[in-house]
């Protein structure tokens, strides 16, 4: 079994943005994410890395990841104030055009299934990959009744065959 909990640090220097690729590989090649899931788990991920790139205080981040196969659940320790709470404010359409920040913000609200912000002021990513699951298990079970559905074939055998 593997471990659905990790957690690894990463520097606030735009060459980081690897160990942010590497993380969202790992996490998506352990659960057998797709790519439709995993490019809106990696393109959130780089959103907020962005973000933080411009804004954090901190040298460092600590990140997070479990799963219990219906939701993953990412999580950011030492971040800004300031990104975490410009996470929750709604954007105006028309600002979005203006502002990179902005941009960045209304990007991840799109992609993320939730976003939470606890009361020590550290942000959830919660991904909610259940319907890929459910689509392996319905995919699976399909192939194992059509294996057991088939028909043998009783070959009768002749004199001297």
């Amino acid at each position: 079994m593997m471990n659905n909990n990790q957690s690894v640090s990463i520097k606030l220097q735009p060459e980081s943005i690897r160990d942010i690729e590497k993380f969202v590989d790992t996490i998506c090649d352990q659960l057998f994410i797709n790519d439709t899931y995993y490019g809106n788990i990696l393109m959130s991920l780089t959103e907020l890395f962005n973000c933080l790139l411009t804004t954090n205080n901190n040298d460092t981040i600590n990140i997070t990841y479990n799963s219990d196969y219906k939701n993953i659940v990412i999580s950011f320790y030492n971040i800004d104030n300031q990104i975490v709470t410009s996470l929750t404010k709604p954007i105006n359409i028309d600002d979005i055009i203006h502002q990179e920040s902005n941009r960045n913000i209304f990007l991840i609200n799109s992609l993320v299934d939730n976003i939470v912000i606890n009361n020590e002021g550290n942000l959830t990513f919660e991904f909610d990959i259940s319907a890929l699951h459910n689509e392996i298990y319905k995919h699976r079970a399909e192939q194992l009744k059509k294996y057991f559905s088939k028909q043998t074939v009783v070959k009768v055998q002749k004199y001297n065959d």
